[in-house]
C-alpha cells in the first residue's frame, strides 16, 4: 500500500492498520512519470550529476548551440573547448565554468546552460516494506514517491522515523511522512540523492490521541515531539474543545501499570514534551453553540421557534418577537407547556390518546384514565393568566426555559351545553355569564335533569367542577356545561317496598304462632 494509504489506514479508531494490506503485491514503477514536477527547477539550487541532459546556448557564436549530457565522471565535454567539471555544483555555478573555459578562446562570451532532462540514479531502500531492494529513481524525487515505488508500506511500518543515509552511511535527512500528509510540510517528505539508502524501521512506539480533535487516532510517536505538534497531526482540536485542561495520563517507566496524571492548560500557552505510549485526552464542552429554543404557535403573525437567552428570556418577549397575538387569538385558553423529566407533551402517545377521548369530559373516562390525564396535564401546562400578562402584570411573565412551547388557540366563541337540556349544542359565548344564562340558552332542563350534579369541563385544562360550589369560577370560551340524567327511581322504591311488606309479613306470621298456641 501507498503511505497515503496506509497513513489513513492508521486514523481509524483503535489506530490499527488493515493487515490484509501486507498481501498486496509490490508494483515497481520506473521512471517513465520522472519528468513530472511538483514545481520549476530552481538553477540556484538544483545540483548536477552524471546522466543529467542539459542545453548550452552561445549567444553572438554562430552553430555553438547543443544538448550535452553531464558524463559518469560529472563532466560537459563541449566540442572545440574540452571538459567542464560540473558534478556536485548547481546550474548557475556550472555555467559560469563553461563562461570561463569559452572565455579562453572567445571575448566575453554570452553563455545560458538550461537543465534539458533530468538524470536516473540508483536508490537503495530497505527496512520493513513490501519490495526492499534497489529502485530506479530521478533527481528531485521525494523518499514518499520512492517508497510507493518499493511497494509500499507493511502495516507494521514505521511512517515518522525514516532515516536516509548518504553512500557514505552518514545520516543525511529524516522523513516524517505523517507530517507531511497532515500538514504538507514538505521538510519531512525530503527528496533524494543518488546513492542514498532510505531506511524504513518498524514502528515501536505510539501516542493515544482522543477527545475534541478533528481525528482522534493513535498516532506513532517520534521523539522531541511536543503537545502542539501531536494536536496539529491530529488535525487540530475542534472549536468546542476545553483548551484549558487537557489530560496527559504518562505511564512511568519503573510502573507500567499506574498512570500519572498531568493538566495542560493549552490555552495559556503550556506545550509540553511527550512521552512514549502519553494518553491524551481533550474534553469538550458539552453546551458548546447548542441552541436554545422555545416553539410558538396558533393566532400570532409569525408562529415558529425562536432562541432564548436561558435565565433572561421571559414570555412576553417571544409574543412580541412573534408579532403579538391576533385579534382572534384567545387568552382564556392560551398555555404554556414546561415539559418535565424525560417525558414529554408530544411523545406520550397515552396522554394524547385521553386527550382525544369524549371532548375530555369525565363521562367518557374511567376514573383511573382521568387521573392519569390529569397528572400528565399538569405537568406541562405553566399557570399562566394571559389576559393579565397582555394587561402588563409582571408576575405572570414567567422566564422560559429550553424546550418550553407557547400555544395561543382560535377563540372558539361558544359554550357547549349538553346532557339532559332542551336544546343539546353550542351557545354563543356570554361575557361574565354563569351557567345559569346557558342552560337558559339550551332551553332550561329537560324533565330528566339532575340538577345537583351539573359540571362544568373545561377542554384545554382538563379541569372539572361544580360551578354550584365555586362562585369564582368564570365560564370561559371552549367551556362545556354538562347537565347530567337523573338516575330512576323505580326500582329504588320497589325495593324499598318490598323490603316493608316482608317485615309486615314477618311480624303477622309472628302474631298468629303465638295465638295458635295459645302464648
Amino acid at each position: 500500500m501507498t503511505s497515503g494509504e496506509l497513513y489513513r489506514s492508521f486514523q481509524n479508531s483503535l489506530g490499527v492498520a488493515d493487515t490484509a494490506t501486507e498481501k498486496i503485491l509490490a508494483r515497481r514503477q520506473g521512471p517513465a512519470d520522472a519528468q513530472a514536477l511538483e514545481q520549476p527547477v530552481d538553477p540556484a539550487k538544483y545540483l548536477l550529476g552524471p546522466g543529467d541532459g542539459v542545453y548550452l546556448v552561445v549567444y553572438a557564436i554562430h552553430g555553438f548551440d547543443q544538448d550535452l549530457t553531464v558524463t559518469p565522471e560529472g563532466r560537459l565535454l563541449i566540442p572545440g573547448i574540452g571538459g567542464v567539471d560540473v558534478a556536485g555544483i548547481s546550474i548557475v555555478e556550472a555555467q559560469k565554468k563553461v563562461r570561463q573555459a569559452l572565455a579562453r578562446d572567445y571575448k566575453s562570451p554570452d553563455v545560458s546552460l538550461s537543465l534539458r532532462h533530468l538524470r536516473s540514479m540508483k536508490i537503495n531502500v530497505v527496512g520493513d516494506v513490501l519490495s526492499p531492494g534497489m529502485q530506479t529513481t530521478t533527481a528531485l524525487q521525494r523518499v514518499s514517491e520512492i517508497i510507493d515505488h518499493s511497494g509500499g508500506f507493511k502495516s507494521s511500518s514505521s511512517l515518522r522515523n525514516i532515516v536516509i543515509r548518504s553512500a557514505t552511511g552518514a545520516v543525511r535527512a529524516h522523513a516524517d511522512l505523517v507530517r507531511y500528509y497532515a500538514l504538507g510540510d514538505l521538510t519531512a517528505n525530503p527528496t533524494v540523492e543518488a546513492g542514498d539508502v532510505i531506511q524504513v524501521p518498524s514502528a515501536k512506539t505510539y501516542l493515544l490521541v482522543s477527545g475534541s480533535v478533528a481525528q482522534p487516532q493513535r498516532i506513532e510517536f517520534v521523539q522531541g515531539d511536543s503537545l502542539s505538534t501531536v494536536l496539529a497531526l491530529c488535525r487540530g482540536l475542534l472549536p468546542p474543545a476545553d483548551k484549558d485542561s487537557i489530560e496527559i495520563a504518562r505511564f512511568p517507566d519503573n510502573d507500567p501499570v499506574h498512570a500519572q496524571w498531568i493538566w495542560v492548560n493549552y490555552g495559556r500557552g503550556q506545550n509540553p514534551t511527550l512521552h512514549d505510549g502519553d494518553q491524551i485526552f481533550v474534553r469538550a464542552f458539552s453546551q458548546y453553540h447548542v441552541p436554545r429554543l422555545v416553539g410558538i404557535d396558533g393566532q400570532v403573525p409569525y408562529p415558529g421557534q425562536y432562541p432564548i437567552e436561558p435565565g433572561v428570556t421571559r414570555l412576553k418577549d417571544i409574543i412580541d418577537r412573534a408579532g403579538d397575538i391576533l385579534p382572534n387569538g384567545s387568552l382564556n385558553e392560551a398555555r404554556l407547556i414546561r415539559r418535565t423529566g424525560l417525558s414529554s407533551y408530544s411523545n406520550d402517545l397515552e396522554f394524547q390518546r385521553l386527550q382525544t377521548m369524549s371532548q375530555l369530559r369525565k363521562e367518557g373516562l374511567s376514573d383511573e384514565q382521568y387521573d392519569y390525564f390529569s397528572s400528565h396535564y399538569l405537568q406541562f401546562a405553566m399557570v399562566v393568566d394571559f389576559k393579565a400578562l397582555m394587561n402588563g402584570d409582571q408576575s405572570q411573565n414567567l422566564v422560559l426555559r429550553e424546550f418550553d412551547s407557547i400555544y395561543i388557540p382560535r377563540s372558539m366563541g361558544y359554550v357547549t351545553v349538553s346532557g339532559s337540556v332542551n336544546k343539546q349544542g353550542n351557545v354563543e359565548y356570554i361575557e361574565g355569564g354563569t351557567w345559569q344564562d346557558y342552560v337558559d340558552k339550551a332551553g332550561g332542563f329537560s324533565t330528566t335533569a339532575d340538577r345537583g350534579a351539573i359540571r362544568v369541563v373545561n377542554p384545554q385544562t382538563g379541569s372539572y367542577i361544580d360551578p354550584r360550589s365555586d362562585s369564582h369560577y368564570f365560564i370561559a370560551p371552549g367551556d362545556m356545561i354538562i347537565v347530567p340524567r337523573e338516575e330512576p327511581h323505580f326500582w329504588k322504591d320497589f325495593a324499598s317496598v318490598t323490603a316493608v311488606t316482608a317485615q309486615v309479613l314477618t311480624i303477622i306470621a309472628g302474631i298468629l304462632f303465638f295465638v295458635k298456641n295459645g302464648l
